[in-house]
């Protein structure tokens, strides 16, 4: 079922313009009368990444059930991923429920006819609601802008105003180009400025906050709209589900562990994950020295964690509880330890085991690769390892402990090394040549008829070669 009262943005702006002072925000009093409050069927089950306690989750729902977005095909919203100007034409286009026949003609060279946004962006250029850039293109993979978005909405309201001859924003000037828009903006209370007073016009939209503003508007133009009931949401593939209870589902740090031989920490990533489904695990194990772990958000951690939010993953950074030389490769009792971490994961969570997702770095990867696949495989069932700078098997002809059919048929194994990571070029960490060892290992497990690939990147070594597990993993994900 849709609003349909929604759909008229032309007199849904021209109303919010008759509203608005720009002293203030637009008082409740001067908005339309609530309708009763109602209970509304929806299509659609919630995104994976946006359970029901979520930040944002009630504009998100709205947006949904309402056909204005339709997330990722993974079923994920991505709310902390930063929206982008053709997302968020392609939002603006929605929410109006104009129609408009965009034709063939081209009006900015970044967007052609094959873009999926290029109606929406055709309706905006065709409205006068947004010129593009100097250069002639539109920016539509740049991440849309506070000061931007305030812009595209002001000239979609159709109303002149005259803004403050004082700014009421330290960091806007009254002859700032977002100035009028900004206040304007500020005044419908749509959006809030920060704490210190500031607007921050160049700061990056994230697509939950973009959901807010349409939300805000939406509410105070034709009153919030109704509850909606949400379908439980189907399995797409065979599950393997453990079944687990009992863990809080939060983003939380050094959470200890102990198998009851060693003892040591992890970082959890799960405050996006909705409890009431089988979500899949991502393990990133780190390289020699641990720097992952203890300095997460300067390592590819954040990356791995935007993967998981969007894939409906959660994610667990372990540190290797072999402290006296702080690598996870060098002991099976490491192994073993981050083995029986997945498992006791799986006793508090409601885990997938046939998504269930090894990364490492470096020594990490050559643990996945050491240890995990070789040794200790016969806890999950299905996924994907993504294998960073390393990755050997060393003088073995098969594994030491069987891996299953069903995982041999199920597991993917990717190889991603830097061309200039060996000692002969000079970019290798000490003596470990890391081409070398991903050879081996992707050469082993190719052996044994699993599905592997490898990639070597010219021009890049150790170091620079790490945001391209994320980026492989990106792809891995996409094609399931």
């Amino acid at each position: 079922m849709l609003i349909t009262h929604r759909r008229r943005i032309a007199g849904v702006m021209a109303l919010l313009a008759i509203t608005i002072t720009l002293a203030g925000p637009v008082s409740a009093s001067t908005a339309p009368a609530a309708d009763a409050a109602t209970t509304t069927a929806c299509a659609t089950p919630d995104f994976t990444d946006v359970p029901n306690r979520a930040s944002f989750y009630e504009p998100i729902t709205w947006l949904r059930c309402e056909q204005i977005s339709t997330g990722y095909s993974n079923g994920s919203y991505a709310p902390h991923q930063q929206i982008t100007r053709g997302e968020t034409a392609q939002l603006l286009y929605r929410f109006s429920g104009e129609a408009h026949s965009a034709g063939t003609r081209i009006d900015f060279t970044d967007v052609p006819a094959s873009r999926s946004a290029f109606t929406a962006v055709s309706w905006m250029q065709a409205k006068g609601y947004s010129t593009g850039y100097a250069n002639g293109t539109f920016g539509i993979d740049r991440p849309i802008t506070r000061g931007e978005l305030s812009a595209f909405l002001y000239r979609m309201s159709g109303q002149g105003v005259t803004a403050p001859t004082t700014s009421p924003f330290p960091d806007l000037s009254t002859r700032d180009h977002f100035y009028t828009p900004a206040t304007w903006f500020h005044a419908t209370g749509m959006v809030s400025g920060y704490a210190d007073g500031t607007f921050r016009p160049h700061r990056a939209v994230t697509r939950g906050e973009s959901a807010q503003f349409l939300y805000a508007l939406e509410t105070r133009v034709n009153g919030t709209p109704p509850t909606y009931t949400v379908p439980v949401r189907q399995a797409s593939g065979p599950v393997n589900a453990t079944g687990g209870t009992g863990g809080a589902y939060r983003d939380a740090q050094a959470v200890p562990f102990s198998n009851g031989t060693t003892s040591s920490q992890y970082h959890l990533y799960a405050g996006h994950l909705n409890a009431s489904t089988p979500h899949g695990i991502m393990i990133h194990l780190h390289g020699d020295g641990g720097f992952e772990y203890r300095q997460p958000q300067w390592s590819t951690v954040p990356a791995y964690e935007k993967l998981a939010e969007q894939h409906g993953l959660m994610l667990v950074v372990p540190s290797t509880p072999d402290r006296a030389t702080d690598t996870w490769w060098r002991k099976d009792t490491s192994g073993q330890y981050a083995a029986d971490l997945l498992k006791d994961l799986g006793r508090k969570y409601n885990l997938d085991l046939n998504q269930v997702y090894w990364t490492g770095y470096s020594g990490g990867a050559d643990t996945v690769a050491r240890h995990m696949m070789n040794s200790h495989s016969a806890g999950w069932t299905g996924g994907a390892a993504v294998l960073v700078a390393g990755g050997g098997i060393y003088g073995q002809q098969a594994p030491l402990r069987p891996i299953s059919s069903t995982l041999m048929r199920n597991y993917e194994m990717h190889w991603v090394v830097g061309a200039d990571d060996t000692p002969s070029r000079g970019g290798a960490s000490g003596d470990f040549d890391a081409v070398h060892a991903a050879r081996l290992g992707a050469a082993f497990y190719s052996g044994l008829g699993m599905d592997t690939s490898l990639t070597i990147k010219p021009g890049l070594d150790h170091w620079e070669i790490a945001p391209s597990g994320p980026a492989r993993l990106a792809e891995v994900l996409a094609s399931r």
